[in-house]
């Protein structure tokens, strides 16, 4: 994690990155800090994500850990209430958390993993939504971005209910900017292509070690490289920032130019 760096580009503001334990939400939330803002780290996972607010401190960031499940109403409205009476005001919030609990067809997956997917990629979003926009509401405005996927866009194999759920953010997404975009809050989505995380670096170690299928899968993406979460993170800074002032409604393919072909 690079140290924080005079004010930065989110001075002053408060943000709250559900997944921030690992992964993407890990380098949002760490890119966040170092670029001023307050962060709450949101998670189901204690240690980690302790870790990770540890991590912001130790690099100069202002972080806080919250412990809950996205997919429970009453959890999204204590750790929503949890940062407003912290810090007075919620200025962005990243609906990161998600689950891709199986990859099989439409035949062979299970109803509870269906289940399971959209509880949490689609209705963590809307719950998340519902406990933290009346708070922009109240103090003028804010941001909102949501992780939806490039599979929420194109066609993937072997991914029916993580597919059905990224799509369901991403025109949810654009839903939510109509609505509110009168109270001047903003609301995009990232669909990220393949991104090296600690989670899949394993599979993506064996695929460079078989040699074709690394070569396959470089050859979907134009720039010939697969993503890192500070790719994802730089787009998620300037999405949420005053930069962006006047971008809203906007699903943003972060992915090597995958979805391009």
């Amino acid at each position: 994690m690079a140290e924080r760096s005079g004010e930065g580009r989110l001075a002053g503001k408060t943000a709250i990155v559900t997944g921030a334990a690992m992964g993407l939400g890990a380098a949002i939330a760490e890119r966040f800090a170092a670029e001023g803002a307050r962060v709450a780290c949101l998670d189901v996972k204690a240690e980690p994500n302790e870790a990770r607010v540890a991590a912001i401190a130790k690099a100069g960031g202002e972080a806080i850990s919250l412990i809950g499940d996205v997919g429970d109403a009453e959890d999204t409205a204590r750790m929503a209430e949890a940062v407003r009476e912290r810090w007075g005001r919620i200025d962005v919030l990243v609906n990161n958390a998600g689950v891709i609990p199986s990859r099989e067809t439409v035949i062979d997956t299970t109803e509870a993993d269906w289940d399971e997917t959209m509880r949490v990629n689609v209705k963590g979003v809307f719950l998340m939504c519902k406990a933290v926009v009346p708070v922009m509401v109240r103090q003028g405005g804010g941001v909102i971005l949501n992780m939806s996927s490039v599979t929420g866009l194109v066609g993937l194999p072997v991914r029916p209910a993580y597919s059905a759920s990224k799509g369901a953010v991403a025109i949810l997404t654009k839903q939510m900017a109509v609505d509110f975009g009168g109270d001047n809050i903003r609301v995009n989505a990232i669909n990220p292509s393949f991104v090296i995380t600690e989670i899949n670096r394993a599979m993506f170690d064996k695929m460079k070690a078989e040699g074709e299928p690394w070569e396959r899968m470089l050859d979907q993406h134009p720039i010939r490289r697969l993503g890192e979460p500070e790719d994802v993170a730089a787009a998620a800074v300037f999405l949420a920032s005053d930069e962006a002032r006047w971008i809203t409604g906007v699903t943003l393919p972060v992915d090597g130019g995958y979805t391009a072909r």
